[in-house]
């Protein structure tokens, strides 16, 4: 998981790494990305340029996408863009509230929304 500096459908993801973009695609030994639907979804964990991008992922393997939920396995993921993380006015309004902004200190957080992923287990009965 972090900053990748790429979205999901760049090379280094699609080729290098070979996330697959679907679970169903996911076999043994492959690695899965739930953050290249959200490209669809028009959102992003940063801002630039008045265009969204996710450079925020988190990537998982084939083990936490098994149906054998004894065990943690992935739920769903997402981006963590709560009012109090958005820069309320001003030219950046609407985008993530930063720390600092030409120079100076905004009492912001960061450039980027964070991201997340549930990962969920059975409750096993005493």
């Amino acid at each position: 998981m972090g900053d990748f500096n790429d979205d999901p459908k760049s090379n280094s993801l699609k080729r290098i790494l070979d996330a697959k973009t679907r679970k169903s695609e996911t076999i043994l030994k492959d690695l899965y990305n739930p953050m290249s639907k959200m490209t669809k979804k028009g959102g992003g964990s940063l801002a630039w340029g008045d265009s969204w991008i996710i450079f925020d992922q988190i990537i998982v393997s084939k083990e936490l996408l098994e149906k054998d939920y004894d065990e943690y396995r992935y739920y769903k993921a997402g981006i963590f863009n709560e009012e109090f993380l958005i820069t309320p006015r001003g030219k950046y309004k609407g985008y993530p509230f930063r720390s600092y902004s030409n120079g100076s200190y905004t009492d912001g957080y960061s450039d980027h929304f964070p991201v997340y992923v549930y990962l969920i287990k059975h409750k096993k009965e005493p």
